[in-house]
């Protein structure tokens, strides 16, 4: 099958590679249509991701069609049009009995450790991570799903209100997908803070009340502004460098939330004494679970999630090397590239 391979850091291409085929009842064999670059597959590219390790066919975040499925498969059929979590617990765990498979330890996550993934033409997934898209949901948008939902998991942890004012810390793909989960709640206030007008200005479009280009303004002057100094009631953190859970501590108003979301890198000591005097609850967000995808599903189809402003590259699977040169050394604004086949 046709294929955007990683075979070694910093050595991507397109090349054929073996098709992947059902081995058990319960396998959904899907045909990939589209298929975004995360930036895990960035770390995979540079030999930086954990388990994500060249030589791989990765690619997590996809939408396509059911071409062939297991005898024991029960609810879909070829020709459905589908994406699926790219990701499956033990269900042994204490974690997978809780129904928190995201947290399990010993998960499997498409396109690592043997999964052949959705850069690969075709792609077979256990039946139980299978989502089906509606009709008013495109290929393009069904491949959002995951990153959208990495986000809708932070915001259903966090039940926010009408009234509640929301800091999003970094204007990346997750803290766009953030920003449009938010608004699905609509809240009175959505502030987002990067350092790329870019993204600021899509976050704009997309909906978000202030942007806040933080090498330009004081980003606590201004959100003391906003809310008459009294801060936020809960800081996203889709951004992992530096002193961000310190300054988010800083932001957030007394007995309000931080959801951590980014993978921290280089931060310094968290800022215990404040969390503490100021009664903040820190909680970890790792993912996402089916119920995010149907939400993000649901919302899509009904207007409430607009992603017109995500994919900023197009290309067909055969430039897989230029894509991927796209997505790490960014010549141009990217927030999403897609992949087609």
């Amino acid at each position: 099958m046709r294929a955007g391979f990683i075979e070694k850091p910093g050595a991507a291409y397109f090349k054929e590679v073996e098709e992947p085929q059902i081995v058990n009842d319960t396998d959904v064999k899907i045909q990939v249509k589209a298929t975004g670059i995360c930036g895990s597959e960035v770390h995979a590219f540079h030999g930086k991701h954990p388990f994500r390790i060249p030589p791989v066919v990765s690619g997590h975040e996809f939408a396509g069609i059911i071409v062939e499925v297991g005898k024991g498969v029960t609810k879909y059929k070829p020709g459905d049009r589908v994406t699926a979590e790219p990701q499956y617990g033990c269900g042994e765990c204490p974690a997978c009995r809780a129904g928190r498979y995201n947290i399990c330890r010993d998960k499997k996550v498409l396109g690592s450790n043997g999964w052949s993934g959705s850069f690969g033409e075709f792609v077979v997934v256990p039946e139980k991570t299978i989502v089906p898209l509606k009709k008013e949901v495109s290929f393009e948008q069904g491949a959002l799903i995951e990153p959208i939902a990495v986000g809708m998991h932070a915001v259903r942890q966090n039940r926010i209100s009408i009234s509640d004012t929301v800091l999003i810390i970094g204007a990346g793909t997750i803290g766009l997908g953030i920003l449009l989960s938010v608004r699905a709640c609509n809240p009175r206030c959505i502030i987002m803070t990067d350092v790329v007008d870019f993204n600021l200005e899509a976050a704009g479009k997309m909906g978000c009340t202030h942007v806040i280009n933080s090498t330009k303004e004081s980003l606590e002057e201004k959100i003391m502004e906003i809310t008459e100094g009294k801060g936020v009631d809960i800081t996203f953190l889709a951004f992992g460098n530096g002193p961000v859970v310190e300054e988010a501590a800083k932001l957030t108003k007394r007995g309000g939330v931080i959801s951590e979301i980014a993978l921290m890198q280089n931060s310094e000591r968290a800022p215990y004494e404040l969390i503490q005097s100021k009664e903040i609850s820190l909680i970890g967000s790792n993912m996402y679970t089916y119920e995010d995808y149907m939400v993000v599903v649901d919302c899509m189809a009904k207007g409430l999630i607009d992603t017109s402003q995500f994919i900023t590259q197009r290309y067909p699977i055969e430039k897989m090397q230029e894509a991927m040169d796209m997505a790490d050394k960014r010549p141009e604004p990217v927030i999403k590239v897609m992949l087609e086949f």
